[in-house]
């Protein structure tokens, strides 16, 4: 009697069939736990390689004001002659695109379009005129609160502070993440970085700062706080 061998199907066993699923499974949930933790680490990454650069784009453009910081918000006497009212922030992107028209630097279309370091990569909401890094208001305030009363807060703003009256370039701050083109890092806005917009700009509960010396830290709200990194110090200038 002539024995005939059955045809060999091709195919997954149930037991392999298992074990694929579960590599599936597991490869899923590594994607929605530890991807958006490692995309969120590069943005941080980002986020302080910009602030590196924004420390010689600042010293550049000190440098070419009379070894002033940009104001705020302030009038900037540009090379035909005219002093329109300009965000810190615009006097920057100025000069990283100079052969950019004015009205460019404030349109979204051109904001979304060109990669910038003064686009904070962690704000969401990130926009010209309000990119994610703020310049530090204190500095204009306790310059002005060490000549004399204060004055108005549009006034503070417009403050362009001579590098001469800092006298502790190392420990202050200059730039730092902010929902506004300005910060101040006080007790009342450091409570705001447990809600809202402030607590996307922290990675592991910290923030990246930008010191006047150039240097960089990570640290937690709470830290800027205790360091009391919030009163500049000053030198009195005439």
């Amino acid at each position: 009697m002539k024995l005939t061998r059955k045809p060999k199907i091709d195919g997954f066993t149930l037991v392999e069939l298992l074990v694929v699923i579960a590599i599936i499974a597991v490869l899923a949930a590594l994607s929605f736990t530890v991807g958006p933790k490692m995309l969120k680490k590069a943005k941080a990454t980002e986020a302080m390689q910009n602030l590196r650069q924004l420390g010689p784009l600042l010293s550049t453009i000190a440098a070419d004001h009379e070894m002033k910081l940009p104001a705020a918000l302030g009038p900037v006497t540009q090379p035909d002659g005219t002093t329109p009212t300009l965000q810190w922030n615009e006097v920057c992107l100025a000069m990283l695109f100079p052969d950019a028209k004015p009205a460019d630097l404030t349109s979204k279309v051109w904001w979304d379009k060109n990669q910038t370091l003064l686009k904070n990569p962690l704000f969401k909401a990130s926009t010209p005129l309000n990119p994610g890094y703020a310049l530090n208001e204190m500095i204009a305030e306790n310059l002005a609160a060490a000549k004399g009363p204060l004055p108005s807060h549009d006034d503070l703003l417009a403050i362009s502070v001579p590098l001469a009256a800092l006298s502790e370039p190392s420990r202050t701050p200059l730039v730092a993440p902010c929902d506004n083109y300005f910060y101040r890092y006080d007790a009342a806005e450091i409570a705001g970085f447990k809600s809202g917009t402030l607590k996307e700009l922290m990675t592991d509960g910290k923030v990246p700062v930008l010191f006047v010396d150039g240097h960089t830290e990570t640290i937690t709200p709470d830290e800027y706080l205790q360091r009391k990194l919030f009163e500049v110090p000053i030198v009195p200038i005439p």
